[in-house]
């Protein structure tokens, strides 16, 4: 987090907390920031989802962050982190992923998409491609409990800790699916994605996906959000948890995501 306050906050268009200083060392990163609920921000309750127009607001902060370092991967001077693949690796082992299917957070699960061994090969093959093609500067965990709305009633991102190399459809995915509810992602999701593309090209990114490739991109890293479920009860409440899960799958269902491994 301190590296990217030192590093890449100046040079990217997003709403974070005002960093007064920022500084690392080997072992050891400090960053003194303001106090949000001071500053008139509002926390993001996750059980609640955002309207459109806040959503289209992030993306497009998404995609200033993507297209400073599109291609590219990493903003100098931050260095490749194991990340969350490594800890979802460990997630999705037999008897853990069998747990949670059966406890409380597996619920929304659809029946076509609980089983380990079918759905495991698709995120591991998400990840083969995510590690290969083209990546970007990504913040890493874009979900409503690392946001808040400020004073002016922008939406703004939290915890910069995780910020990697990665997918820019595996971050635009997790934050557009996962801040909406079911309805407006089916009614909007399509436009969104578009708006995305457009901020992107509008920063300079290229080459640009196509369109049928983004909207296969985005849909087949609807797996991922679903991955929710798996989420350690000691990191997040059921009911965040839930929440995320109930999103993840209704579109998961209206994508029929089976069919885009086959």
């Amino acid at each position: 987090e301190a590296l990217f306050y030192e590093v890449a906050r100046p040079m990217v268009d997003v709403v974070a907390p005002a960093c007064v200083h920022a500084a690392h060392d080997d072992e050891h990163g400090v960053v003194l920031m303001e106090n949000l609920l001071t500053s008139g921000c509002t926390m993001s309750d996750p059980t609640r989802s955002w309207t459109v127009d806040q959503v289209a607001d992030g993306l497009t902060q998404l995609a200033s962050l993507h297209a400073g370092w599109w291609g590219e991967g990493l903003a100098p001077g931050i260095p490749e982190l194991e990340g969350s693949n490594a800890l979802g690796a460990v997630l999705m082992e037999a008897g853990y992923w069998e747990s949670c299917i059966d406890g409380p957070t597996g619920v929304h699960v659809p029946v076509g998409l609980r089983d380990r061994v079918r759905v495991g090969p698709w995120v591991e093959e998400l990840w083969r491609l995510d590690s290969v093609r083209p990546r970007c500067f990504s913040h890493g965990d874009a979900h409503l409990g690392n946001t808040y709305i400020d004073a002016d009633g922008r939406p703004g991102f939290l915890d910069w800790g995780g910020v990697k190399a990665g997918h820019w459809a595996r971050e635009v995915c997790y934050f557009l699916a996962g801040a909406l509810s079911v309805d407006d992602r089916r009614t909007h999701e399509e436009e969104l994605l578009q708006e995305y593309l457009d901020a992107l090209a509008g920063h300079g990114a290229d080459p640009l996906p196509a369109w049928d490739d983004a909207w296969l991109d985005y849909r087949r890293h609807l797996v991922h959000g679903l991955l929710w479920f798996l989420c350690p009860t000691q990191m997040q409440p059921v009911d965040i948890i839930n929440a995320n899960v109930e999103r993840f799958a209704a579109a998961a269902v209206d994508h029929d995501v089976d069919r885009l491994f086959a």
